[in-house]
């Protein structure tokens, strides 16, 4: 029991060291981004994260290149945020924001397209707010399900576990009183 009470530890120690390790933050993101279901719920929150973060900036009046580079720092997962400088970038170079993003490849079609709509009718600012809001509303709906689903194995699980402690506390007590009743 303590050997694995102490490799658990030394796996989460060592897992801990790696992450902080420059760059390796960014590949363990990447590396979230590719798993089923999970990859895309973390995708859509951050970019929900930081759409709702530039349609604030821009709305207080900052230049869309300021807005870019401070939601990149402000974006939680570290691969989004990396490939969003490179948008920064890109953009400040005179590309349009819809486009860098659909270069780099791995922002959600939903994004790009909302994004250019929202340049191209000069509303980005609102077209940002309405995806912000759209994310949300599907991480909700998603997790909500999930919910549902988890929610009868859990009782199930629980039921298992009193069974099994029921009967743990219940055996010994019909073993005595049949070593009882047999004299």
């Amino acid at each position: 029991f303590l050997l694995l009470v102490g490799s658990g530890v030394l796996a989460g120690v060592t897992g801990w060291g790696w992450l902080k390790q420059p760059r390796q933050r960014a590949r363990f993101d990447r590396w979230i981004l590719r798993v089923p279901w999970v990859g895309s719920t973390v995708q859509r929150f951050a970019m929900s994260q930081v759409a709702r973060t530039l349609a604030t900036l821009l709305g207080g009046g900052l230049p869309l290149v300021n807005a870019i580079d401070i939601s990149s720092r402000s974006a939680s997962n570290q691969f989004l945020a990396e490939e969003l400088r490179t948008v920064g970038l890109r953009v400040r170079e005179g590309e349009s924001f819809a486009s860098a993003m659909a270069a780099r490849g791995v922002f959600p079609a939903v994004a790009v397209k909302m994004t250019e709509v929202g340049e191209s009718t000069g509303a980005l600012q609102d077209m940002l707010a309405s995806l912000a809001d759209f994310y949300d509303e599907e991480i909700e709906s998603d997790l909500s399900r999930f919910v549902a689903l988890i929610e009868p194995l859990l009782l199930i699980f629980m039921g298992l576990v009193i069974a099994g402690l029921l009967l743990a506390l219940y055996m010994p007590l019909f073993g005595l009183t049949s070593v009882v009743g047999g004299r």
